[in-house]
Order: structure tokens, then C-alpha cells, then sequence
């Protein structure tokens, strides 16, 4: 049940952060505030990758493990960018939350 409950809780995260980077204005700053303007689009799509191999995790575990993976080493990767820019610690909460659901989805799905 936690990893359905889990699973379904990083799709729809990152479905939604995934297209906000893609398609929306505020993405595009903050990505300039970070130094890494160029990336916004394959995290964006990244992002959305993720949200839909977690999703077919429930049916395929590898997968589903691989994409979890994926997502939690993302999220690591912008606590750093958000740790070297000097971003308050409250403004790193959805990422350090996000890579540890997902780390732990990476456990659920292995011992599924």
C-alpha cells in the first residue's frame, strides 16, 4: 500500500513540475538564478520521464526502481545547486522530500 501510495504521490509530483519547467515562465527564471539555464528542458522532460517510469513501476519494479533512482539523484543534484547559491534551507524542503520518497520507493520497489 505505501508504495502505491508513494508511487502515486512522485507521478503526480513530478508531472507537474515537469511540465511548470517546460512550459511555464517562473521555471525559466529560476533556472537562470540557479546558472544552469540550458538544462531547464531536460529536466523538464527528465522530470517527466521519471513521473511516468514510476508509474509503470507498479507493474514493472525495475523500472520503477530505476526511475525512483533517477528522481532522488535529481533532487541531491538541486539541493547542491540550491546549497551553492545560498537558498534558505526552507526553500530546499519539496526537493529534500522528494529525493527521500523517492529513495525510499527505490527499497519498496526492490522488495516488490
Amino acid at each position: 500500500m505505501l508504495l502505491i501510495v508513494f508511487a502515486l504521490a512522485s507521478t503526480f509530483a513530478f508531472a507537474f513540475y515537469g511540465c511548470q519547467t517546460l512550459l511555464s515562465d517562473r521555471p525559466k527564471e529560476e533556472f537562470d538564478r540557479y546558472g544552469i539555464p540550458g538544462l531547464r528542458r531536460f529536466v523538464g522532460s527528465m522530470q517527466l520521464l521519471g513521473a511516468v517510469g514510476v508509474l509503470i513501476g507498479l507493474s514493472y519494479s525495475t523500472i520503477g526502481a530505476l526511475a525512483a533512482g533517477g528522481l532522488t539523484v535529481m533532487m541531491v543534484l538541486g539541493l547542491i545547486v540550491r546549497v551553492k547559491i545560498g537558498d534558505s534551507p526552507r526553500l530546499m524542503i519539496p526537493a529534500a522530500s522528494l529525493a527521500v520518497m523517492n529513495a525510499l520507493l527505490v527499497l519498496l520497489f526492490i522488495a516488490a
